[in-house]
């Protein structure tokens, strides 16, 4: 399928599934999609953001060779797309045959202890991927989640006391989360 056709594709709006298969059958889709996401468009980065998610998740062989593209996004002003770029990045770390992790460990570290709830908790929400793909990242991980006690967190520049009990309820249950999967 030619690049007309893929951008004539993306445009009937079809379900993911649709674009799961899509990307499945098509070499040139993922980086298609990959340049739809890194664009200033927002709605439409967003959704092809969303999109890779769902085929990372899916399939991550078909999206890793594209990881140091996808993980510009992490250095742009989008932030809210910055920040949700991690669960791409998780998703695709079971086949990290290249070791890429090296290359973007720090920035995610900077976001587990972030002072923005959202960057936080995106963060949380990867956590276990992430140690799952990469075992020696558990310590650093858990290190950071449970020494939760001094850390303030902000809305809009504004210390928010209820950010910070929501910061520490979910690092606790992704400690839980950590311990369950270990009992079993």
């Amino acid at each position: 399928m030619g690049l007309e056709r893929i951008y004539f594709e993306l445009r009937k709006r079809e379900d993911d599934e649709y674009y799961v298969e899509l990307a499945q059958n098509d070499v040139l889709f993922i980086p298609v999609i990959t340049d739809i996401m890194l664009s200033d468009s927002n709605p439409m980065n967003i959704w092809a953001q969303m999109l890779l998610e769902k085929i990372s998740e899916e399939n991550p062989l078909i999206v890793y060779p594209y990881i140091g593209y996808i993980s510009q996004v992490i250095d742009k002003k989008t932030i809210f797309n910055s920040w949700n770029v991690w669960k791409i990045i998780s998703n695709l770390l079971v086949c990290d045959y290249q070791n890429y992790w090296e290359n973007l460990k720090n920035k995610y570290y900077n976001s587990l202890n972030s002072e923005r709830i959202a960057e936080f908790s995106i963060a949380c929400d990867c956590a276990c991927k992430i140690i799952s793909a990469k075992p020696e990242e558990e310590k650093p991980i858990t290190d950071i989640l449970k020494n939760m006690k001094n850390r303030d967190f902000y809305i809009n520049e504004n210390l928010s006391p209820k950010s910070s009990e929501v910061a520490k309820n979910k690092a606790q249950e992704v400690l839980n989360e950590l311990n369950l999967s270990k009992d079993n």
